[in-house]
């Protein structure tokens, strides 16, 4: 769907919520009505509130701020009128009657407003933006600049994978941008660059102090390893071949890119009420979402399981049911008792927040606007598949466990094209670190080594911490030189980090054992080469290389 799509859609859903609201609020004021002549009368007390519920509702979706706040107000005196003798009911009653006559001149007001200025409306969207909220949302998005002849094919790809992309024709440019403003989520450069070095560029990027955590990838024509190498040497986490088929380039994305992109999360919204579906489908699908919408909770556990979604909103009145019942038949679903739920209504009251936090993950009161929606919903998932990701993973370096790295290098020994080399290695004296510098210290040792690793190894192999100071990395498709270059980038890299600590500014040194796949059976026989070898050549001294 377009960001214009995106926009007619909101557009029509705006329009649909003012037609049905003044339907509402005819019935509103003919329940209130009903009330008056028989103040015992609590099925119209019970509909009159939910009918107050769902313009409240609806309305704060639209930031209509004034309207929300005043159908809240209404919500919370409708609910009194259950506990009020008839004297009180009566007072109540006129009340609630200001109240709606007052809610149907704003919403007249709304209305007026939003009609007077189609035209504005029209071009934002023709013009590739929309309402305001949708410029709202997609600032939302990361960011990835991308620099060079390889802006026009690559944006697209990114704009699917769920970011903002930006441009720059040529080196000065780039420069300029990226020295005047803040960093961009994710940086890519074409190989050669119309006046000045993309390398030159890369190694100017990472002098910047927030520049760690920016991928940055070089594109160019397949190239000679010597060229990866220099391209890893100036910063760059990757090296794509322009030549390649969109597929190939969409992977490498994803891959480099995973921990900054947006996938489209699945959401599966329950809310009755259809104007409020429509327009939460809306704004969920223009953040990037993929939404499930269900107005009918009868069928919850088929769209359940039909969706598997990556976190459930729930209304908290629904009818006949409440979203904590839902929650908790959640909850009794082994497949789904992890995933995240989000609770949101118009109740404010704390026993209600006590049992949404005991069920649920969150409790967003309404009216929530749509960036306010949106920007809970992505952080809850995100705390949610970051949890799920360190499952399999050290915690500390982001390394595969030991038996993850024993099932990933069992995968590259049966599928590798020619034989896959591995190396094991150990941080010299880490104990002594620890007793002179702090165990603080010692775990940033141990959490810069990793970051070494994945810098000069994620385009070509897996990466496991073995134990407290052990670390392995298994790779394929590269011959014994072109291994032992990366070997010997990552063991000089590491040697000229300078460390801190209150004790004084030290280095130090990794002792590494290099195996090539030959006759072992197992995994763990290979593994056992390595360690064999790496014994070797920690006798030979520290920071030794040691090929077997």
């Amino acid at each position: 769907m377009t960001d214009s799509d995106i926009a007619r859609t909101v557009e029509n859903a705006r329009e649909q919520f003012y037609a049905i609201s003044l339907e509402r609020i005819e019935k509103i004021r003919a329940l209130l009505n009903e009330i008056k002549r028989d103040t015992r009368n609590k099925v119209a007390m019970k509909d009159l509130t939910q009918f107050f519920h769902r313009l409240a509702g609806s309305s704060g979706l639209y930031e209509m701020g004034d309207f929300s706040d005043r159908a809240v107000a209404a919500e919370e005196l409708s609910i009194t009128l259950l506990d009020q003798d008839f004297a009180s009911a009566n007072q109540t009653v006129d009340q609630l009657l200001r109240m709606t006559n007052h809610l149907y001149h704003l919403l007249m007001a709304y209305r007026e407003d939003q009609g007077a200025a189609p035209q504005r409306s029209s071009n934002a969207a023709t013009a590739g933006g929309s309402l305001p909220s949708q410029h709202s949302l997609d600032a939302l998005k990361r960011t990835i600049f991308l620099v060079g002849d390889c802006a026009p094919r690559l944006a697209n790809l990114f704009k699917e994978l769920g970011f903002k992309t930006e441009s720059a024709i040529d080196f000065a440019t780039a420069r300029n941008t990226l020295f005047s403003r803040r960093l961009p989520d994710g940086l890519i450069m074409d190989a050669t660059l119309r006046g000045g070095s993309s390398l030159e560029l890369a190694r100017m990027v990472r002098q910047k102090p927030d520049s760690e955590d920016v991928p940055i990838v070089l594109v160019g024509e397949e190239g000679a390893f010597t060229e990866k190498i220099a391209a890893i040497k100036a910063g760059c986490d990757d090296f794509w071949n322009i030549n390649a088929d969109t597929e190939v380039l969409r992977a490498k994305a994803s891959r480099v890119f995973e921990r900054i992109c947006t996938p489209r999360y699945k959401i599966l919204v329950v809310e009755d009420d259809p104007v409020q579906a429509a327009a939460m489908h809306a704004f969920l699908e223009s953040a990037g979402f993929e939404p499930m919408v269900m107005t009918d909770c009868s069928l919850f556990e088929e769209g359940l399981l039909a969706s598997q979604p990556d976190l459930i909103l729930l209304d908290l009145l629904l009818g006949e049911m409440t979203g904590f019942d839902l929650a908790k038949f959640v909850r009794q679903n082994d497949k789904f008792d992890t995933t995240p739920i989000v609770f949101l209504t118009t109740q404010n009251q704390l026993q209600n927040q006590v049992r949404g936090k005991r069920l649920g993950d969150d409790y967003l009161i309404k009216p929530a606007t749509p960036e306010l929606l949106v920007s809970t919903i992505a952080g809850r998932i995100e705390r949610y598949r970051a949890i799920k990701g360190l499952v399999g993973r050290d915690g500390l370096t982001g390394a595969l466990s030991y038996s993850e790295f024993v099932n990933a290098a069992a995968r590259m020994k049966k599928n590798a094209s020619i034989n896959p080399i591995m190396v094991v290695l150990d941080i010299d004296g880490l104990s002594n670190i620890n007793d002179q510098h702090s165990f603080s210290v010692g775990e940033k040792v141990l959490s810069t080594a990793g970051e070494l690793l994945k810098k000069a190894f994620r385009e070509f192999g897996e990466i496991g911490r073995l134990s407290g100071d052990e670390f392995a990395v298994v790779a394929e498709n590269l011959s014994i030189d072109e291994f032992m270059t990366i070997v010997q980038l990552l063991k000089q890299d590491f040697e000229h980090t300078i460390f801190k600590s209150e004790n004084g500014q030290f280095r130090a040194s990794i002792t590494f054992g290099v195996a090539s796949l030959k006759n072992e059976r197992t995994v763990s026989e290979w593994i056992e080469s390595a360690y064999r070898t790496l014994a070797q050549a920690k006798r030979h001294g520290a920071g030794s290389i040691i090929l077997s």
